[in-house]
């Protein structure tokens, strides 16, 4: 899909009111931190790009995605050895991918059991950072619909999250999946080319630049999902604040 006028007006607005390298430096998970360099980002990254590669994804990635996302049911994760899916051509990404980013989290939704929407895309996210980010509940539930609370701001997405005991979830059942997703990804993509182009750069940790994943002041789309989901967590943090 192209991008609408709308989405073009609010990504324009949320530049212009947001600072993307402070959030950049602001995400944390896990003890992931931008002081202490990113290393689990980092360290999936490595891995899951080289596999990418070498077409060797399989279920040792897998389980290293889940563990870091903190998923709570592993033991149903099951996948070919290895992933048949073609996201490197002579160790660039395959041109198919930045026109067509939806086909990508499908096949991955049709051959890993055991992951959903979200787990999917972070596995693209870590394989191929110059072109995909991640999509998960809480940037959904403020870029996207189905929590009031948090949304509304920044319109981004049809996509909807829903309530399940106190679990939010992305169902891909729903008619908006995976065309919103690759509307997500040509966000993320936009976004990373406008601050490139306006000479604002991106403050990556020493070791995306030492070896070679980065380039100086570069921002990948995968950057800019980072930048975002920092912006998300505060969104949800003042919310639970005030409850």
């Amino acid at each position: 899909m192209t991008l609408l006028q709308s989405h073009h007006n609010t990504i324009t607005r949320f530049l212009q009111e947001q600072n993307m390298p402070a959030l950049y430096q602001s995400y944390t998970w896990n003890g992931d931190t931008w002081e202490n360099g990113f290393p689990d980002l980092f360290r999936l990254e490595e891995m899951c790009s080289q596999a990418a590669m070498e077409y060797s994804l399989n279920k040792t990635h897998l389980m290293e995605i889940a563990k870091w996302g903190r998923l709570r049911n592993t033991k149903q994760i099951s996948c070919p050895d290895p992933i048949k899916i073609t996201l490197y051509t002579d160790s660039i990404p395959a041109y198919w991918l930045e026109k067509e980013p939806e086909n990508a989290v499908c096949i991955l939704g049709c051959k890993v059991h055991g992951f959903g929407p979200t787990y999917c895309s972070k596995i693209l996210h870590f394989a191929v950072p110059q072109i995909f980010g991640a999509i998960d509940t809480r940037l959904v539930r403020v870029f996207g619909k189905g929590d009031p609370e948090c949304g509304g701001r920044y319109p981004l997405l049809e996509l909807s999250v829903s309530l399940s005991g106190n679990r939010w979830h992305i169902s891909p059942s729903q008619e908006e999946w995976p065309g919103e997703y690759g509307a997500w990804i040509q966000i993320l993509n936009d976004i990373a080319n406008t601050l490139n182009n306006d000479g604002i750069l991106c403050p990556h940790p020493p070791q995306y630049l030492e070896f070679g994943r980065r380039e100086e002041g570069k921002w990948l789309p995968a950057d800019v999902e980072t930048a975002l989901f920092s912006y998300a967590s505060q969104v949800v943090k003042e919310l639970k604040g005030m409850s």
